[in-house]
């Protein structure tokens, strides 16, 4: 399949994110659109640590 709901939900915050920061930009906000570029990735990459450590397929692999 192409499009799974994995990668929608990727694309949808990707332009939930672009439009905030524009927008919060826009309306002189500068320092907040500035947060959401540092706190948006390190989110992601925290829960990408997160299932790491928490999935037992990967627990299962690396045995």
């Amino acid at each position: 399949m192409l499009f799974t709901p994995g990668l929608l939900l990727a694309a949808g915050a990707t332009l939930i994110v672009a439009v905030a920061d524009k927008t919060l930009e826009e309306f002189g906000w500068h320092w907040l659109g500035t947060c959401l570029k540092i706190i948006v990735p390190l989110a992601g990459m925290a829960a990408g640590i997160y299932f790491l450590e928490n999935n037992p397929i990967v627990w299962w692999i690396l045995k």
